[in-house]
């Protein structure tokens, strides 16, 4: 069973999901944190300053965002647009890596897509990780809100 859960927290709603990867930390860091990785499994090209307070500029120009956590290879956090804080956690276990993400958003009403683009992205990840073109298995008609993944 995924260990996927759905809270409300400060009056947000808040996805997290958790997946095991057969990467080790580094590798994994590598793929959260380099533009050029990103743009092949995020559901959005980025332009990044890596560094806590750097600026996240997302692919349509006008949505910004802000790293708020910073700690390789282990943290990554930022905010996208005025409303959603993503933060990415990479811990190191037997084989590999436990990836974590917590997304908190103020669009309730979005979470199952949310939840489904969600996975897809991660599984594209994965993919991506393992040395092939991410081709999520999700069918994405369903998640509206995160389709490039």
């Amino acid at each position: 069973m995924i260990p996927d859960s759905l809270t409300l927290r400060d009056g947000r709603t808040v996805l997290r999901l958790e997946r095991p990867l057969p990467h080790p930390p580094e590798k994994v860091w590598r793929a959260l944190t380099t533009p050029e990785h990103l743009e092949r499994w995020f559901p959005s090209t980025v332009g990044l300053d890596l560094r806590a307070g750097g600026e996240i500029q997302f692919d349509d120009g006008a949505t910004r965002g802000v790293v708020t956590d910073l700690d390789p290879p282990r943290l990554f956090a930022f905010s996208w647009g005025d409303s959603d804080h993503l933060r990415w956690e990479v811990h190191p276990a037997d084989g590999g890596s436990l990836l974590v993400l917590h997304h908190a958003f103020t669009d309730r009403y979005g979470a199952a897509s949310f939840a489904t683009g969600w996975s897809a992205c991660v599984e594209g990840l994965s993919q991506l990780l393992a040395a092939g073109d991410p081709a999520p298995t999700v069918d994405m008609r369903f998640a509206p809100v995160l389709e490039r993944c």
